[in-house]
């Protein structure tokens, strides 16, 4: 009764921008626009957010792109309606949106989840228009999760399910693209001790047939345990594959210091159409540390990683990434502090089922450092930053077949200098920047400076000013290389709730005869002129 009857809050906008390039191969649209719009009305505690955004792609599919997707929530449950999204684990349904209706229940310590509608809409094949457009079946999944406990201690058991439409769309190059149908089965839980040793694991099962109309299989007596079992979940035919995913985490948390040990594995094969943009064939461990020390003024962490593939043994070669990083944050005064990084990646190939020789195994080493000391100085009119960055980064082939054409050095630098005027809400920053990248004999290195500067004006501070112009000077061991200019510009107005911004960019570089060495593949090589803008409008309530 207290409480008011309708309410409704959210903000609704557009924007639209350009990009014109004389060069031979286009990366952006010339002209893009969006429209877009959050809203949340609640009525006597109710909420009913909804979300929508409508921009010129797909236009080519008779309507431009567009979702609605609207949510309700009470307390302890959500409704969702149109274009939505939910998660259940990260190897059975995670990352992928559908069109439908879902529902999420958490009264006291019932876990439950459940949704139904189209992960895919049809795309027909386009072979008329001049680029390829790749075909798309119907897609209709449903999924269930229930599970008890709290965000600190639960246990899910998850079932996902996933089939194409094979009449949907009309198919001429079928190479690649057959309708499938997908079956997951799948667990997660969570153990926490004392509030400091934390437990996680996620595993899954998930069988895959990846062509509905594929021939029947002879018999069971090849299949595998899994393709047995997921056999009575799933159509099952020649074309069907069975395989698991799983992942686990420890973690510790003391005061100064929390760890954490992870592990995943996902077999060859693997595949869930809830998890649109996950790997398979890999096996991942890492070590993540985190350093808290001297009341916070000193800050480590560390990164140790190890992944492989080629968990079946049947590739012909292994490929082994190894990852470490260091990063430390020291704040040495009160005015002064230093950030350190270090990366280090070890790529290299191992043995499969042929035996590859140093002139043919992958090889490389690559490390990057970085040091970025500030300073600054402050009072209740100006404040003064004197900053600086220093940048390596070195490429180490270990391979003799081609370590004359890949091992390469960069190094770059900058020096900043900031007066910042506190009360009439102004900035100048002067940078200088140098960069020079080596490979064999052969260099190319870069100096020059920029100017920028930044403004709050009007009355109430509503109009901000941003800009900046630099100017480099290139040299070249492959000959004379000429110099760049760029420049950029944004503006935003904001009162009350409106707000406008426009901005605009440009970088103009010479021709330069090198990059006809460079890039012999070219067949012209002119002078460059990038040229982006846009302006947006958002009006917030």
């Amino acid at each position: 009764k207290k409480q008011k009857p309708f309410t409704v809050t959210g903000s609704i906008g557009a924007s639209s921008n350009f990009y014109s390039s004389n060069e031979l191969i286009q990366t952006r649209p010339s002209f893009g626009w969006n429209i877009y719009g959050n809203l949340t009305p609640t009525i006597y505690g109710v909420s009913l957010p909804l979300s929508f955004a409508v921009n010129q792609y797909s236009k080519s599919y008779t309507q431009p792109f567009a979702q609605f997707g609207l949510s309700p929530t009470y307390k302890w449950a959500k409704l969702h309606l149109g274009y939505r999204t939910m998660q259940f684990s990260p190897v059975t349904f995670d990352g992928q949106s559908f069109r439908g209706v879902g529902l999420e229940l958490n009264p006291g310590i019932l876990r439950f989840g459940v949704f139904y509608g189209k992960l895919n809409r049809k795309i027909n094949e386009d072979t008329t228009s001049g680029r390829f457009t790749p075909p798309q079946f119907s897609r209709i999944g449903y999924g269930v999760k229930i599970g008890v406990g709290n965000f600190s201690n639960y246990i899910d058991l998850i079932y996902f399910h996933a089939k194409d439409d094979s009449g949907s769309v009309k198919v001429i190059n079928k190479n690649g693209y057959r309708p499938q149908e997908n079956t997951v089965l799948g667990s997660s839980f969570r153990l926490t001790i004392l509030k400091k040793i934390i437990f996680s694991t996620d595993l899954a099962i998930s069988g895959l047939t990846e062509d509905i109309s594929a021939p029947a299989s002879l018999s069971d007596s090849s299949k595998t345990g899994l393709q047995k079992l997921m056999k009575n979940f799933v159509a099952s035919n020649s074309s069907t594959l069975a395989n698991w995913a799983g992942q686990s985490t420890v973690q510790l948390a003391l005061k100064g210091y929390s760890t954490t040990l992870g592990y995943r594995r996902v077999q060859p094969g693997f595949k869930s159409l809830g998890t649109p943009y996950m790997l398979n064939d890999v096996q991942l461990l890492n070590w993540i540390n985190n350093f808290n020390l001297l009341q916070g003024k000193l800050n480590v962490s560390t990164v140790l990683s190890d992944q492989h593939n080629n968990l079946d043994k049947k590739l012909t070669a292994e490929l082994n990434t190894f990852v470490s990083n260091l990063n430390i944050n020291a704040m040495l005064s009160r005015f002064f502090m230093v950030n350190f990084n270090y990366s280090g990646y070890t790529i290299r190939q191992k043995d499969g089922t042929i035996l590859l020789t140093d002139s043919t195994r992958l090889h490389q080493q690559i490390h990057q450092i970085s040091i970025t000391p500030s300073y600054t100085i402050m009072s209740a009119v100006k404040s003064h930053t004197i900053s600086s960055s220093l940048n390596y980064m070195l490429l180490d082939d270990k391979n003799p077949a081609t370590k004359g054409y890949t091992s390469s050095n960069n190094i770059s630098a900058s020096l900043n200098y900031t007066l910042g005027l506190i009360k009439k809400g102004m900035s100048v920053t002067l940078s200088g920047l140098f960069n020079q990248y080596n490979q064999d004999t052969n260099y190319h290195r870069s100096y020059g400076a920029t100017v920028s500067s930044s403004a709050q004006v009007l009355k109430d501070k509503s109009l901000n000013l941003q800009g900046s112009v630099g100017y480099l000077f290139n040299t070249s061991s492959y000959g004379n290389a000429q110099n760049n200019i760029t420049f950029s510009f944004n503006t935003g107005y904001h009162v009350k709730h409106h707000a406008l911004n426009a901005y605009a960019n440009y970088i103009y570089t010479p021709y330069n005869p090198i990059n006809n060495i460079i890039n012999k593949q070219v067949p012209q090589v002119v002078a460059t002129k990038n040229l982006a803008g846009g302006i947006s409008y958002n009006y917030s309530f």
